[in-house]
Order: C-alpha cells, then sequence, then structure tokens
C-alpha cells in the first residue's frame, strides 16, 4: 500500500496528459490553428507567385528601358487610351441667348457662410443667391437639359464642399484655388445641393442649412429663364 504522506513529501506526480480547462478553450485551440493552416497556405501561394514572376520577368542582360520609362530631364510620355479621355472630358457647348450672345455651360460657383453663389459666364455682375439669402423665385440655380454644364467651384471665406448627389458629383471649395467638375442631366427635375464639408454654425443659420435647388429644364425653358433673369 502507497504512503500518502510520502506522496506528499516527493510533491506532485508528472501530468501524463495535458486536458483542457473547458470547452471554450479547446474550441479556441481548434481555431488558433485553423487560422494558422489558412495563413501558411496563402502565403504559399503568395509567395510562390511572387518567386514565379520575379523569375519569369526578371531584368535580362541586353534588355533596353521601355519608351515610356521615367528619365531625368525628360517629359513622361502619356499613357491612356483615347475612348477614357473621351468619356471623361466635357463636350464644348454654346448656347444662342438674347442679342446673338451665347452661354457656354460654364458657372462660377462660391461658397459663403452659409450659402452658395451661381454667377453665370459673360455676366459677371448677376448672381443667383443660394438658401437663405435669397428669395424663393430666385433660389433655383437652373441648367439645361442634355448639355455639359461646367462648375468652377470655389469659397469666399472658409472650407466648403459642393456636391450634388443625385449626379455622384461634388468639388472641394476653398478660398484662393478653383476646382472643376462638370455633369450632364438627363432627366428634366430638381435636385439637392449640399455642402458636404463642416463649416461652421450650430445653431440658427449653419452648415446645415447650406442647401440650394438646382432646377434641370428643357433648352427652350432654360434660355427664357437665361434672358429674363440673368441678362436683364
Amino acid at each position: 500500500m502507497r504512503n500518502p504522506l510520502k506522496k506528499n513529501l516527493a510533491g506532485p506526480e508528472p501530468e501524463l496528459r495535458r486536458m483542457a480547462i473547458a470547452n471554450m478553450q479547446v474550441q479556441f485551440d481548434d481555431l488558433f490553428w485553423l487560422f494558422t493552416y489558412l495563413a501558411v497556405a496563402v502565403s504559399i501561394v503568395v509567395f510562390g507567385l511572387m518567386a514565379f514572376f520575379i523569375i519569369k520577368y526578371r531584368e535580362k542582360p541586353g534588355s533596353s528601358e521601355p519608351n515610356d520609362a521615367p528619365i531625368l530631364g525628360r517629359l513622361p510620355v502619356p499613357r491612356g487610351h483615347a475612348r477614357t479621355a473621351i468619356l471623361t472630358v466635357s463636350s464644348p457647348c454654346n448656347i444662342p441667348i438674347y442679342n446673338y450672345a451665347t452661354f457656354n455651360c460654364s458657372v462660377l460657383v462660391t461658397g459663403h457662410r452659409f450659402f452658395w453663389d451661381f454667377q453665370y459666364a459673360g455676366y459677371p455682375n448677376v448672381t443667383i443667391t443660394g438658401v437663405p439669402l435669397c428669395q424663393a423665385s430666385n433660389c433655383l440655380f437652373v441648367v439645361p437639359v442634355g448639355k455639359d454644364i461646367r462648375l468652377n467651384v470655389t469659397s469666399a471665406d472658409v472650407f466648403h464642399n459642393f456636391g450634388v448627389i443625385a449626379f455622384k458629383v461634388k468639388a472641394d471649395a476653398y478660398p484662393g484655388h478653383i476646382n472643376n467638375i462638370w455633369f450632364n442631366v438627363d432627366k428634366a427635375g430638381n435636385y439637392t445641393i449640399q455642402c458636404y464639408e463642416f463649416c461652421g454654425g450650430t445653431s440658427g443659420n449653419g452648415h446645415y442649412t447650406m442647401i440650394a435647388t438646382l432646377d434641370a429644364v428643357p433648352l427652350p425653358q432654360f434660355v427664357s429663364w437665361y434672358n429674363s433673369t440673368i441678362v436683364h
């Protein structure tokens, strides 16, 4: 018969098998090894491909630099496709208006605390001012449907951000600089213009009131509005 006192004096017997303290430990161990195996598998694929491309496309003796490689003192060769340029650059726009003049679809947009000014090209002394400093009939920024409208966006005071989310267009507006954006409305209607950068004001008139309305109308209606509102 084994003496229990002798067992206590000799200290605990070595454990032959480590047991989990709880079921959660087993689950965590399983997840740890699962992610370890996945990381090893992904590393093998990534580093294998890296080694393959390094070997296949390594510089060989006698190989020459590509024509568009950057060289000190030489301007880089333009890249891209003509189709991309056509899709991303607006086309010229000239709309006949009063007295045989033309409107080139260019508008200067100026952000103020807390409203927008819209100055149509050719008549800088006439502005359409946004809410809240205008009458209801003058709060509309009117553009013709089907024309590429070019906006030159700037600010008179602090940083703003001009945006018409319905057209997925936004541009920073800050003093001393002009950012250019353009859009083409394919459906007549009213669209909300907002400032998407906090520009101050937490009570009364402030950033959240910096809203105007873009009114897209058919071309004949735009010409009539332009002649009666901007020219006169």
